[in-house]
């Protein structure tokens, strides 16, 4: 059985630049590319999502994201829905959830990897447990 494609990521709309450090929780929608300092978690909102964090940047506090891509510094814990990649450059310092992840040579985790396919669905689980 073939699966459907995937739609295509959400452009970026977002940019944190390189000269730019915020201070709190940033929720957003669509893609989101940090090249600055964030201190606060980062929330994407919505069902599907990209978030790209640059070799430049670092996140001090938690991710969470559909998909997500790091080539920065993380200190805290990652959450990705369905995607993570770690790039060479990547350096997280916390627990990593995810779907399914691309760890590239160099990248360091220091925390747990943690597989987390999705949730069923509520109509798959109504299927699955119907009552009788």
């Amino acid at each position: 059985m073939l699966k459907a494609p995937k739609p295509p990521a959400p452009k970026i709309a977002t940019l944190i630049g390189s000269n730019t450090s915020l201070t709190g929780e940033v929720h957003f929608q669509g893609g989101l590319h940090v090249d600055g300092r964030i201190q606060g978690n980062l929330i994407a909102e919505g069902e599907r999502s990209l978030m790209i964090i640059s070799p430049a940047a670092s996140v001090e506090g938690e991710i969470h994201g559909y998909e997500v891509i790091i080539h920065g510094r993380v200190q805290g814990d990652v959450y990705a829905t369905d995607r993570l990649e770690l790039g060479e450059t990547a350096q997280v310092t916390g627990d990593v959830y995810y779907g399914a992840i691309t760890i590239a040579i160099g990248a360091t985790v220091n925390g747990r990897l943690i597989h987390r396919p999705g949730e069923p669905k509520l109509i798959e689980h109504r299927q699955n447990h119907s009552l009788e």
